[in-house]
């Protein structure tokens, strides 16, 4: 046994003065007066024993009550096996979780200032030539330094909350790296300080610990799980038009352990409250909620839900974008003097329509296009296919009708299917024709087409010019089985394969009602298929499209006073942005060219939907999973008041101070107890 303060032991001098006062009692002698001397005789001795015996007890009270207190105040340890290896460290590495599910609170404290001043206790424990390394999910370069106390304490202070997630496998060969790094092989001390969110931190059962090194776990657990939030929202039609009434689906979920009642949920578009209800969900239950909106103008808007929650408050608002009436570029390539397809979208001011004859093309302007339609070409040219080809590996969507004499070799190069023409022939001066099937009406592409699908409407008819195997999504067939429609091909943007001309004598598609409402889906189709209404932190490239880029072009990220010039590159007319893992939080940014502060376009950022998921890992399933290795030690922190305290009872040494004075307390009582109710003193 040790002491930490053994300057109080000379305190214990003072067991003399009990001593003194038993030996030397100074009190003057009664008489008592009794007319019988042999009663008085008896009691005197009965008295003296008694009275011997009771001071005898006293003394010893006061003295081990002196002695125990005076222990106290020397604070008395055992020291632990460890002690030594903990005084002699050089390195010690923190990884502290700043994710946002630390919101939550224990003791109405936020998960995150607990963890806070769990690291600072640890400084408190190791020696002064101590270096400290302070690791959190920013996985910033200058995280893999070592620093003496006072910089830690300037990092921690600096220390915000950040939208990425790590695996603890990442932070495990990240801290190793950096001890190896600095010189150390063995015998570091490595702290692990985090709520150990289940859809963050991986799997535990492959997670070995390095076997050379202590490690420390500190789970931090809220008193309970909490959190409404907005996992995703969707349309229920994709292309917005001014004026028109539109529904907005957004899934809710409930992630905590207690149910919820009326809650409110808002939706703003360009920050005005355009629609509004109440959520009620149980325990662990997810919704889906619908919202009438309507917008008077044509462009993008910011939009975001914001549902009513605490004390997890970094998912009340989920932020999207909404493009109204987006031009809808369409490249349309014919060989001949007619041409159907400009007539058709002539209606809406959406859609812009660029014709040209392929002797007269320009395959730049393919790039800029968001859906290719091929009319009545006999032969797809080397030169062309392989601009096609770039085209739709960029996103855009083709649509090819055939001419009645294709080369089936160059288009089947194209739709990379075996394509076998078929020479129409005519049967008393006309064309034999089959007519189309009604389409399913489960089928997602005509969802919104009809009102209702029956068997005996009005279909059109066509001579098919030629055939392919059945493949991919057929979306129309004839009565024979063959496809009429279908959506073919592997490529990022989609290739619509029609298997009749627009020739009047051939079909009479270009004339039916069905013929508007089919192209329009697909010029629909081909510019929502890019446009994502949000981004998650979670994904890796945001991909915006622009009429033109130059390669030279850099933009930047604004939001207010905040600008960020993020990870990009320009892929013909596409701009593909690295999306930015911290020192970024979700809302609408505008996307502005580097110098000139140009608009471009307007993007959404949100927080990862798993970080909204309050799934621990417990203290007995951390024991379970890593508990096994003799190097590892699990602290119940949110527990504990002193974390420090509870760490140097483990590793350094074992106080006994506390023992040293519930024993004094002890003794103090028995002399009270024998001065009190020993009778005959």
């Amino acid at each position: 046994m040790n002491f930490l303060l053994p300057s109080y032991l000379f305190g214990l001098f003072l067991v003399a003065v009990p001593v003194i006062i038993h030996f030397f009692n100074f009190q003057r002698a009664r008489k008592v007066y009794f007319t019988n001397v042999a009663f008085l005789s008896s009691v005197k001795e009965v008295t003296n024993s008694r009275n011997k015996l009771k001071n005898l007890l006293v003394l010893l009270a006061r003295v081990l009550f002196i002695t125990f207190l005076v222990l106290a105040f020397a604070r008395p340890f055992i020291p632990n096996e460890q002690a030594g290896e903990i005084n002699n460290s050089n390195y010690v590495s923190i990884y502290f979780d700043n994710s946002y599910s630390l919101q939550n609170e224990y003791n109405e404290k936020r998960l995150f200032d607990v963890g806070m001043s769990y690291v600072e206790q640890i400084a408190d424990v190791f020696s002064g030539n101590t270096l400290y390394q302070l690791v959190d999910n920013t996985f910033e370069s200058n995280l893999s330094f070592f620093y003496e106390k006072d910089r830690l304490q300037e990092k921690l202070y600096e220390t915000s909350y950040s939208n990425a997630g790590r695996a603890l496998q990442q932070v495990a060969v990240r801290q190793l790296q950096a001890v190896k790094e600095g010189g150390a092989k063995s015998g570091n001390h490595i702290f692990w300080i985090s709520d150990f969110q289940k859809s963050s931190v991986g799997n535990l059962g492959g997670l070995v610990p390095d076997s050379s090194n202590n490690y420390y776990l500190v789970p931090l657990a809220p008193n309970k799980k909490t959190n409404l939030y907005v996992d995703s929202v969707w349309l229920d039609n994709p292309f917005i038009k001014e004026q028109e009434t539109n529904q907005l689906y957004v899934l809710v979920k409930n992630a905590g352990e207690e149910s919820i009642e009326n809650r409110s949920l808002k939706l703003y578009i360009d920050d005005k409250q355009v629609s509004s209800t109440t959520v009620s969900l149980e325990a662990g239950e997810s919704k889906e909620i619908e919202l009438a909106f309507a917008v008077s103008d044509s462009g993008e808007k910011s939009c975001k839900i914001e549902v009513e929650d605490y004390p997890v408050i970094f998912d009340n608002e989920f932020f999207f974008i909404l493009r109204v009436a987006p031009k809808i570029r369409i490249i349309n390539i014919t060989h001949g003097n007619y041409s159907f397809v400009p007539e058709v979208y002539s209606n809406e001011s959406f859609f812009e329509v660029i014709s040209f004859d392929v002797n007269d093309l320009d395959y730049n302007v393919l790039n800029s296009a968001d859906l290719i339609v091929l009319e009545n070409i006999d032969v797809v040219e080397n030169s062309l296919l392989i601009a096609l080809q770039r085209a739709q590996n960029n996103g855009t969507s083709l649509a090819v009708f055939p001419s009645d004499q294709t080369d089936d070799t160059s288009l089947g190069a194209l739709v990379d299917l075996p394509i076998n023409s078929i020479k129409p022939v005519q049967v008393d001066g006309a064309y034999p024709q089959m007519t189309i099937k009604v389409p399913e009406s489960e089928n997602p592409f005509f969802e919104g087409v009809f009102e209702q699908v029956s068997s005996n409407m009005s279909m059109p008819q066509g001579t098919p010019v030629i055939d392919w195997p059945r493949a991919g999504n057929v979306l129309l067939n004839f009565r024979n089985e063959k496809p009429f429609l279908a959506e073919v091909g592997n490529s990022e943007g989609k290739l619509y394969l029609f298997a009749v001309p627009l020739k009047p004598e051939l079909s009479d598609l270009p004339r039916h009602a069905l013929f508007v409402p089919i192209m329009y889906k697909i010029a629909i189709l081909s510019k929502m298929k890019n446009d994502k209404l949000a981004y998650s932190f979670n994904d890796n490239i945001a991909q915006l499209s622009f009429d033109s880029l130059n390669k030279n072009d850099i933009f930047k990220l604004t939001y207010q006073d905040f600008e960020l010039i993020p990870s990009q590159r320009v892929v013909n007319n596409q701009l593909l942005i690295n999306i930015p893992q911290n020192n970024i939080e979700a809302g609408t940014y505008r996307v502005t060219k580097n110098q000139s502060d140009n608009y471009f376009a307007t993007i959404a950022f949100n927080y990862d939907e798993k970080e909204s998921e309050l799934e621990y890992y417990s203290t007995e399933e951390l024991e379970s999973s890593l508990g096994k290795y003799p190097n590892v030690q699990i602290f119940n922190a949110a527990g504990m008041d002193d974390f420090a305290k509870e760490f140097n009872t483990r590793n350094i040494a074992r106080p006994l101070w506390r023992y040293a004075l519930f024993l004094a307390l002890f003794f103090l009582l028995a002399e009270i107890l024998l001065i009190r109710f020993w009778k005959g003193a």
